[in-house]
């Protein structure tokens, strides 16, 4: 095995650990917020709680894998913290916006599927926003931090280091763990969409804020629909799908016309990479420590 190789691996390899420790990080961070919280007379709201465990789940761990595995390295250039035109912005602002439509008809399968199985498709969801002083509370910790943050992990970190090795795999893989950190079972397919879409973003702008603004518009959408537009949506939904789903092909389409601003690598196989990263040991532990958290929501609730 050649020296390139070998490092490629052990980058990888490193990825993958570092998934399980931010999925334990997680587990952890929900468990001691709750706790917490428990003892206060007047908890703090939903949304400021979730943004906690983001901010001590991803963000921590996402430092010290930075201050560890870069050193000496320019940060802006690991991130891909790069430049790139407007038109890019507008255009993941597009997909954002209506590609949340075309989540919603990719996540009906699974809806129907998950209701026959368990009798409800009901999962952990985020609270549904009460009025617009919680929109507003809503853009800050549903919007910006997960945006911001989730972008930085999967894209930054994730995508880029499976990216050396193989363009495809890291589209995919990373794909496939954003989809299954979300915990929702029904909406597995809406996610999956989510995550190879903004890899295309990265792809073809170079630019990890062009990712960002995606994930950010996309998670607007969500909360706006939920508070906002959804009373008195329902009499045209099917008009407003149809054109969701026309804007959003013809954004789509106007994307893969772009030139790539990211070189495409193929120095591993594609299926051989995916297959291996999914059945890695730290993969699977993390798939362990969700199951679990899933049976003691379970319990508790």
């Amino acid at each position: 095995m050649s020296d390139k190789r070998y490092e490629l691996r052990r980058q990888v390899k490193s990825v993958r650990w570092m998934i399980f420790w931010v999925v334990l990080a997680q587990f952890a961070a929900e468990t001691a917020i709750e706790a917490a919280v428990s003892f206060m007379p007047t908890p703090p709201h939903n949304y400021i709680r979730i943004a906690a465990i983001e901010l001590i789940a991803i963000g921590v761990p996402i430092m010290v894998y930075a201050k560890t595995a870069w050193n000496g390295k320019s940060v802006k250039s690991e991130l891909c913290l790069n430049k790139t035109q407007i038109g890019f912005f507008i255009l993941a602002a597009i997909l954002g916006v209506c590609g949340q439509f075309v989540m919603m008809l990719l996540n009906i399968p699974g809806n129907i599927l998950i209701t026959r199985i368990l009798g409800s498709a009901a999962t952990e969801t985020v609270p549904v926003a009460m009025g617009w002083g919680e929109v507003l509370l809503g853009l800050l910790c549903l919007v910006a931090v997960p945006a911001v943050l989730e972008e930085f992990w999967m894209r930054g970190i994730i995508f880029r280091a499976y990216n050396r090795c193989n363009t495809k795999a890291a589209v995919l893989f990373t794909a496939i763990i954003f989809a299954f950190l979300h915990m929702r079972l029904n909406e597995l397919a809406g996610f999956l969409f989510m995550g190879i879409v903004a890899s295309l973003i990265l792809i073809k702008s170079n630019s990890l804020y062009a990712a960002m603004v995606y994930h950010a518009f996309s998670n607007l959408t969500a909360l706006l629909f939920s508070v906002y537009i959804a009373p008195g949506i329902f009499n045209y939904l099917f008009l407003v799908l149809a054109v969701a789903v026309l804007v959003f092909v013809l954004a789509f389409m106007l994307l893969v016309r772009q030139k790539n601003a990211m070189p495409i690598q193929k120095e591993f196989k594609t299926g051989g990479l995916v297959v291996n990263s999914v059945f890695s040991l730290p993969v699977i532990l993390s798939i362990a420590v969700v199951v679990l958290k899933s049976f003691l929501l379970k319990i508790a609730g």
